[in-house]
């Protein structure tokens, strides 16, 4: 049976700081490459599960399930992104989240992400 921890609530936000380097690179554009959307969305699907550390009951995990975001902006190999979530809502295990990346001022992508609560050992 899953459960949700009273702890886990709309306002929950996480954040992450990568530089943009090896697997976070695309190639195939060509020159040095870019920050990839596969890498933007991992990252935002990262920060979601870490806005609810510590926070989970014993047990169980989270697993994202839905993605929607809009990559914006590039951004070079060697320079620093931002990513954030935060959770908006809470309907029985389903998390709805508002993800961001940020290269200082400029958006680079925004979008939101689902994800449930289920047991860990799935």
């Amino acid at each position: 049976m899953l459960a949700t921890s009273d702890g886990i609530h709309p306002g929950l936000e996480a954040r992450l700081e990568r530089v943009v380097e090896g697997e976070l690179i695309t190639r195939h554009v060509g020159g040095q490459g870019t920050f990839s959307t596969p890498a933007m969305i991992g990252l935002m699907e990262a920060a979601s599960h870490k806005a609810l550390h510590g926070l989970l009951p014993e047990g169980q995990t989270t697993v994202g399930y839905e993605v929607h975001v809009r990559h914006l902006a590039p951004a070079a190999p060697g320079s620093t992104v931002v990513v954030s979530s935060t959770l908006t809502e809470v309907k029985g295990n389903k998390l709805y989240f508002d993800v961001e990346c940020h290269q200082g001022d400029k958006l680079l992508g925004s979008g939101t992400h689902k994800r449930a609560i289920v047991p860990a050992d799935f």
